[in-house]
């Protein structure tokens, strides 16, 4: 069940996303993992200009995104009529459950409510599932973004009607 993460969910929230990107960590640049997990576990700062979105089963969150709405995300990476997707995580023992896919369309809901041009988000060729996904629900990847962690990372973009 998707849920609004409450304060009290950032410190699970955190733990989470690391847990979940950790599978990364060897394939990334010597001594990259330990900057990219500092930056997975700082949560409370992501919620400031994002909403956290939790799949609860058994009391037990094991996935979450934040929603950013048009305009609050990095500038660089997004444009200003863009809604965003951040830091989507699935516990790894509850994936290919349908978890990621429904909290990703949990933010494309959002969005259209919000009336943003389009959302997007951003990932790495690590990703290869992630990417799928994102493809299956209509995103279409539009920009190589600057390396990360020795890593090529690139936006993925989904548009809406007008």
């Amino acid at each position: 069940m998707i849920e609004i993460a409450r304060k009290d969910d950032l410190a699970a929230i955190a733990a989470l996303t690391v847990k979940a990107y950790e599978e990364f960590a060897p394939k990334l640049a010597c001594g990259a993992w330990e900057m990219m997990q500092q930056n997975l576990q700082n949560i409370e700062a992501k919620s400031k200009i994002a909403e956290f979105l939790l799949y609860r089963q058994d009391d037990r969150i094991v996935g979450s995104v934040a929603y950013c709405p048009a305009g609050k995300s990095d500038p660089v990476i997004f444009e200003s009529n863009m809604a965003s997707v951040l830091l989507l995580a699935v516990c790894p023992e509850f994936r290919g459950q349908g978890i990621a896919k429904a909290l990703t369309q949990a933010c494309i809901e959002r969005a259209r409510r919000d009336g943003a041009a389009a959302i997007a988000l951003f990932t790495s060729e690590l990703m290869q599932s992630a990417q799928h996904l994102y493809c299956d629900l209509g995103f279409i990847q539009d920009i190589e973004l600057p390396r990360r962690y020795g890593v090529r990372y690139f936006r993925f973009v989904l548009k809406f009607a007008t």
